[in-house]
């Protein structure tokens, strides 16, 4: 009981830290709204957003989005990504998702990888706290264009 208490507080606290860094950067960029923060279509727009997140991780530098997930007859995944430029917090929350467990995964991790296939570019992370170096949690994908 005692680590369901422990576990929800640490995702409503990491879910609070997420909020205010979104609103901090918000009041940074000026912008009126969260645009560029939250990516709702897996297109080349979002690709460039993810794409820019990755070069600030790489420059140490901080930087957070949200992706709503596409689905069809279901509830939505969200993907939460945070970074301080140091070290990268991914967030998936199924708990919307009637098809899933309704879990929150929270990964904290010290690296962002990008990898090109053939059906896209899969962004993932590894070197997290409590999994092995080289396990590779966390991961998305943007599809080609056709």
């Amino acid at each position: 009981m005692k680590k369901t208490i422990l576990l929800l507080t640490l995702v409503v606290v990491l879910l609070g830290i997420s909020l205010a860094y979104s609103i901090r950067l918000n009041v940074l960029y000026k912008d009126d709204d969260f645009q560029g923060m939250i990516l709702r279509k897996m297109d080349q727009s979002s690709l460039s957003r993810m794409n820019t997140l990755y070069e600030r991780f790489l420059n140490h530098k901080d930087d957070y989005l949200m992706i709503i997930g596409p689905n069809i007859d279901s509830g939505p995944i969200i993907t939460n990504i945070n970074s301080n430029g140091k070290d990268i917090v991914w967030i998936n929350d199924t708990s919307r998702d009637v098809f899933t467990n309704g879990s929150v995964e929270v990964y904290k991790c010290r690296q962002l990888n990008k990898s090109e296939e053939k059906s896209g570019t899969i962004f993932s992370v590894s070197k997290c706290q409590g999994y092995s170096e080289d396990e590779i949690k966390g991961s998305i994908e943007f599809p080609k264009s056709k």
